[in-house]
C-alpha cells in the first residue's frame, strides 16, 4: 500500500474518532428534538455526498482552481458525519444493550472505515460506505418511530426498513444514471445497502436489537421496597460479605426466610410523551428443564423523567434455585435483565439489614 493510500486511510480514521468523540460530548437525551434534527440533515447530507462521490469517481470534472480539493473535503466531511451518527447509535446500544457489543461495534465499524481505504477495496467501489449509510439510515429511523409515536412496536421496525430503502433505491437509480453499468450498481449498491437492511431485518426477529429508545438504568433484588411520604423509594437489602464491598442488593445471595417476599426494583428511561406497557418477567432454573416462567408483572411506563420510570415488583412463593428477573417490552424484546441466586435461611438469628434511598 502506498504511503498516500496509508495516510488517506488514517485522516479517515481520525475523522471517524472526531466524530465518536464530538458526539459523546453533544448527546445527553436520545429524544433531544435538536438531536433528532441534527441527525435527520447529517443523513440527508451524507446520502447526498455519497451519490456525488460515487459521481466524481465515475467522471471527475473540472473543478476551478479555488475548488479543486472539493472531491477530498467531500469524502473527509462524509467520514467524518458517519462517525458522528455511528457514534451515537453506539451510545444508544449500549444504554440499550451490553457494553462489550457497543464497544466491539465500535472497533468493527473503525476497521470497516479504515479497510475501506485499502487499494483492493477501491476496486470494489463505495461498498462500505454504502453498508454503513444503510445501518446509520435504520439505526436512525428505529427509534425515530417510538419517540414520535410514544409507543414500540414490532411494525415500527418494518417502517423504519421501508423509509431506509427509499433513500437507498434513490442514490443507487443516481448511481446507474451517471455509470451506466448496471451490474456494477447491483453489486457495489444494492447488494451491500439491501444486504445490511436484511441482516438488520434478521438480528429484530431473533431479538437481537436492543429496544431503543428504552433503556435500562438500574435493577437490583431486595428484602423490601418501600415508598415514602416524599416519593423515594427506600430499599432493604442485607448486609453482604466483607469482601463483597461493592455490593447495593441481594442479587449475588438472596437468604430467604418463611413469609419473606423477593422484591425486584428498577428505573427503566424512556423518552418524552411515551407512554406504553413493560413487564417483568420472573424465571426459575428448574433441574431438568432448564428455564422456566414463574410470572410476570406489567408495568405502566410514562416517559420523559431524567432519573427514569421506576417499577417494583416481588414475588411471594419462591423457592431456593437460581432464578433471574428480565425487563421486557411488550413485544417480548429484552431491556435488561438480573440474575440472582435464592437460598433457605433457616435461622432464627437477627439479620442485620441496610436501607439506601433510591
Amino acid at each position: 500500500m502506498s504511503d498516500t493510500h496509508k495516510a488517506s486511510g488514517w485522516r479517515h480514521l481520525a475523522l471517524f474518532t472526531a466524530g465518536f468523540v464530538f458526539d459523546a460530548l453533544v448527546i445527553h437525551r436520545i429524544d433531544d428534538a435538536s438531536v433528532l434534527i441534527q441527525q435527520g440533515v447529517y443523513l440527508t447530507v451524507c446520502g447526498l455526498l455519497l451519490a456525488r462521490l460515487i459521481a466524481w469517481q465515475h467522471r471527475r470534472p473540472e473543478f476551478p482552481r479555488l475548488l479543486a480539493g472539493l472531491p477530498n473535503w467531500g469524502a473527509w466531511l462524509l467520514h467524518f458525519m458517519l462517525g458522528t451518527l455511528l457514534n451515537a447509535y453506539t451510545l444508544f446500544y449500549f444504554k440499550s444493550g451490553s457494553g462489550l457489543t457497543a464497544i466491539l461495534f465500535f472497533v468493527v465499524i473503525a476497521l470497516l472505515l479504515l479497510v475501506n481505504e485499502l487499494p483492493w477495496m477501491h476496486a470494489l467501489g463505495p461498498v462500505v460506505l454504502y453498508a454503513l449509510y444503510s445501518f446509520c439510515l435504520t439505526s436512525y429511523f428505529a427509534y425515530l418511530y417510538p419517540v414520535l409515536l410514544g409507543r414500540i412496536r414490532w411494525w415500527m421496525f418494518v417502517l423504519a426498513i421501508a423509509s431506509s430503502v427509499v433513500p437507498l433505491l434513490l442514490i443507487a437509480r443516481f448511481h446507474h444514471q451517471r455509470t451506466g453499468d448496471r451490474q456494477h450498481v447491483v453489486r457495489h449498491a444494492l447488494i451491500p445497502s439491501l444486504g445490511v437492511q436484511v441482516l438488520l431485518l434478521t438480528l429484530y426477529i431473533f431479538g437481537l436489537i436492543p429496544p431503543v429508545p428504552l433503556s435500562l438504568m438500574e435493577i437490583g433484588i431486595y428484602h423490601n421496597v418501600a415508598r415514602d411520604e416524599s416519593g423515594a423509594y427506600r430499599v432493604t437489602y442485607e448486609r453482604p460479605p466483607w469482601y463483597r464491598v461493592w455490593a447495593s442488593d441481594d442479587a449475588a445471595d438472596f437468604r430467604g426466610r418463611s413469609g419473606d417476599r423477593v422484591y425486584c426494583f428498577l428505573r427503566v428511561f424512556a423518552p418524552r410523551r411515551f407512554h406504553d406497557e413493560i413487564r417483568i418477567a420472573w424465571r426459575y432454573r428448574q433441574p431438568g428443564r432448564g428455564w422456566v416462567a414463574a410470572g410476570d408483572v406489567p408495568i405502566a411506563v410514562t416517559g420523559g423523567r431524567e432519573s427514569g420510570v421506576a417499577g417494583v415488583a416481588y414475588k411471594q412463593n419462591w423457592r431456593a434455585g437460581d432464578w433471574r428477573v428480565t425487563v421486557e417490552t411488550e413485544d417480548g424484546r429484552e431491556i435488561g435483565r438480573r440474575a440472582f441466586s435464592v437460598s433457605l435461611d433457616a435461622s432464627t438469628d437477627t439479620r442485620e439489614l441496610r436501607e439506601q434511598i433510591k
